[in-house]
């Protein structure tokens, strides 16, 4: 696994200080090489030994062996003027879609399907852009005929999650994984016995301790905080993953033909 995707797994075990450094590192870390450890902890309002420690935390031996391994995982980042706004998104997306490919447990993603096929009932919790990635997947879902909703509302949550049963899966998504609406639902159904699976960016987030399955997808605010591009690329990724394994199944993309149909002929 590459030095990013490592501080991106392990970032909520940082302290604060730590995180300042993860944050400068995760969005400016084509500096890092040009710089000395005296004026990086000078800019990010540190000190050398923090930056070292942190260094060292990531399994890294030095401030210096951090900087190589950098600059030996940075994608190179194009010039903006119009001509290239093509090229940046191509290598927004591929950064992206790299590292969640590195993040991702391939088992898990075989378990999830097993869950999904078991499941007397899948409810999606997701609020905001998690929401629309919630209401594709019940999308997917529904055309491969599960029984299956899409709750974007905080208040469905609760009531949803709070009379969900042991055979039903809830499926919780929030990239930050701190979302309380998304949090609390996965709680309350984890306690009601059903099986949980969360989707977020970040190992030991609160989401990830109430589920069963836990999958990490990087952030893409970590590639480039500053451009309004696709926050949910790398967890419609996921899902792409999930859709196919689904559909080696014979019945089930039986079933999706069949909705391919009736859309068709109507």
């Amino acid at each position: 696994m590459d030095i990013l995707c490592e501080i991106q797994k392990i970032y909520n075990s940082f302290s604060d200080k730590e995180k300042d450094i993860a944050n400068y590192i995760m969005q400016y870390g084509d500096k890092i090489k040009n710089i000395n450890i005296t004026d990086l902890a000078k800019e990010i309002g540190t000190s050398g030994a923090t930056i070292t420690r942190f260094a060292k935390k990531i399994g890294c031996e030095s401030f210096v062996d951090m900087k190589i391994k950098l600059s030996s995982n940075r994608v190179e980042v194009v010039d903006e003027n119009e001509d290239e706004i093509f090229s940046y998104a191509y290598q927004y997306y591929n950064e992206v879609i790299e590292r969640t490919k590195a993040l991702i447990d391939k088992e898990a993603i075989f378990k999830a399907v097993n869950e999904i096929k078991k499941a007397r009932n899948i409810y999606i919790h997701g609020v905001g852009s998690s929401g629309l990635t919630g209401t594709e997947m019940m999308h997917r879902l529904l055309r491969m005929g599960f029984n299956v909703h899409s709750i974007p509302d905080s208040h469905m949550m609760i009531i949803n999650s709070s009379i969900v049963k042991k055979d039903d899966l809830v499926i919780g998504i929030s990239i930050s994984g701190e979302t309380e609406e998304v949090v609390h639902s996965l709680r309350k159904a984890k306690e009601n016995e059903a099986t949980t699976i969360s989707i977020t960016s970040f190992e030991g987030s609160s989401l990830s301790k109430h589920s069963d399955i836990e999958f990490i997808v990087y952030n893409p605010k970590f590639v480039d905080r500053s451009k309004f591009i696709n926050s949910q690329f790398s967890a419609m990724y996921l899902l792409d993953l999930i859709s196919m394994v689904l559909l080696k199944d014979e019945e089930l993309r039986e079933k999706m033909q069949i909705t391919i149909n009736a859309i068709i002929s109507n």
